[in-house]
């Protein structure tokens, strides 16, 4: 299992922090599938996303799977970039 955790960042500010886990599910030679939970903690609620990732991929679509306050009744898609280097990102697409 590999835990993850960071600060969430919009225009060059701290707005929140995030953490998960994704573990390993199935192999297949070299290549790992893993099951991915992350919470994005941020000052109106706790937004959480879940997927499948194979380990390497450059980008992943996860779905926002439910939350806490402004966001609770939340759907939509996070989409990561660049996963795993200084470069990484998101952009959370949120439908109330």
């Amino acid at each position: 299992m590999d835990v993850y955790s960071g600060t969430a960042v919009k225009d060059g500010r701290i707005v929140g922090r995030w953490g998960g886990h994704c573990q390993v599910i199935h192999l297949k030679g070299e290549e790992l599938t893993s099951q991915c939970l992350i919470t994005m903690e941020v000052e109106q609620g706790s937004p959480t996303m879940q997927s499948l990732w194979t380990k390497g991929a450059a980008s992943l679509d996860m779905a926002i799977t439910g939350a806490t306050g402004v966001y609770r009744n939340a759907r939509g898609i996070a989409r990561f970039w660049d996963i795993a280097t200084p470069d990484e990102r998101v952009r959370l697409e949120i439908l109330r």
